[in-house]
């Protein structure tokens, strides 16, 4: 047993929210009007085609098996094997165990540390005497007498998320004031406890990240900042325009990317330009040119996910072909390679990275962060300023510049 529980509020599977403003598109529609109208627009035209992501599936399998174990009060490693949404539990490339595992281990750590109390395990509330579309899935909650506590559980290795002011975890925290009995009444500096828990993108020994505000500041959020932005949304009748559109990161996971004019503008924009017309833009114009790369890159990803999916289903595009994926050949069974071979058929043993190290185990990451450094190489490379390393200084040395110097004198500068 982990502490003293009462499960309130739990179902058998997933009621998975489908509010184009539900909890999980807040951080999207709050910063884009576009990615909400243009998608109810599609809806209500009955012309929206949703894509199915991988990812996104793998990402409810484990937050099925990650359900599973807190209600059934069992451990993920029971689980291997076992298929969630279509994935195997603990299989390479499916669902991580030791990742499901952090998430299970800090939501049951909350409760043991500040039990006893009420623990929510996916809840979806639908707040619709507020707001029709006030609707959201909590992964885990859990209220006490002094505290309110929620963890969202991120599965995604590419995109990390900062819980502090996050729209959705803040979006969470409202609605379950808002339908939770005697919450509202409380005093507004009631603590409540954000975490999000993404160990397949931060790292299985990075301990989840948490952020505490109160009762107050998250209706303040709520009434002042998130309804009026829902309201304004819904009450907008004409179509979307290029000036509604704000991309950013809250771009990765929105359902009408094709269809927006600034992303599509960037990738064009990158598609007609040659090498000789890049090289010679003033640094303004390479500016303001490669601000927009990102935006390029995410629609020509995108592209390349939409034109897969129709298709796999017959669609017509013939500048596009279907073929296998490439894989590393590998030997067939009973291959006869050490009696061939010999020795060299093997490769001899090397020491493992730090990377490789810091995996091990905990003593394993305090060991590399002791012993392990990266060299000084000299070499710089051009990074977006939303890259979190530091901005290096140039190393001055004319030959680098000959060329460009001759280019710029070739071409009358």
């Amino acid at each position: 047993m982990h502490g003293q529980r009462i499960f309130w509020g739990v179902s058998a599977m997933f009621d998975l929210e489908h509010s184009p403003l539900g909890g999980s598109s807040a951080y999207r529609f709050l910063a884009c009007a576009f990615s909400f109208l243009e998608h109810r627009r599609q809806l209500m035209a009955e012309t929206f085609v949703e894509i199915p992501s991988e990812y996104a599936a793998l990402g409810t399998g484990a937050h099925e098996l990650g359900a599973t174990c807190l209600i059934e009060q069992t451990e993920p490693f029971e689980y291997f094997g076992k298929a969630f949404n279509g994935f195997r539990a603990g299989y390479d490339g499916e669902i991580n165990l030791d990742a499901v595992s952090i998430y299970v281990n800090t939501c049951r750590m909350i409760i043991d540390t500040y039990g006893p109390g009420e623990v929510v395990v996916e809840r979806t509330y639908h707040a619709k005497e507020v707001h029709p579309l006030l609707k959201g899935t909590v992964d885990f909650g859990f209220l006490t007498s002094t505290a309110l506590h929620i963890v969202d559980y991120k599965n995604g290795e590419g995109v990390g998320v900062d819980v502090v002011d996050s729209d959705q975890l803040l979006y969470y925290a409202f609605i379950m004031i808002l339908m939770t009995p005697g919450m509202k009444i409380r005093e507004k500096t009631f603590p409540i406890h954000l975490t999000i828990v993404q160990p397949n993108f931060f790292g299985i020994f990075e301990d989840p990240i948490t952020w505490t505000t109160t009762l107050g500041d998250v209706l303040t959020w709520g009434w002042n900042t998130l309804l009026p932005r829902m309201n304004h949304l819904m009450k907008r009748t004409d179509a979307p325009t290029a000036e509604d559109a704000n991309p950013g990161d809250h771009c990765q996971f929105c359902p009408v990317m094709l269809h927006c004019p600034r992303l599509k503008q960037a990738f064009l924009n990158f598609a007609r330009a040659d090498e000789d017309f890049i090289t010679m833009l003033p640094d303004y114009e390479l500016d303001a040119l490669y601000a927009e790369r990102v935006y390029a890159r995410r629609f020509m990803n995108e592209l390349d996910k939409v034109v897969y999916a129709r298709k796999v289903t017959g669609g017509n595009i013939p500048s596009a072909k279907l073929v296998d994926k490439k894989v590393t050949r590998v030997w067939k069974p009973g291959a006869p390679i050490r009696e061939t071979f010999g020795a060299d058929a093997v490769e001899p043993q090397k020491l493992k990275s730090p990377a490789g190290i810091e995996k091990l185990s905990s003593r394993g990451k305090e060991f590399a962060k002791e012993w392990g450094y990266k060299p000084e190489t000299g070499a710089l490379t051009i990074a977006p300023l939303s890259d979190p390393r530091p901005e290096a200084k140039p190393r001055t040395n004319d030959k680098v510049f000959e060329k460009f110097a001759q280019d710029y004198a070739d071409a009358g500068f």
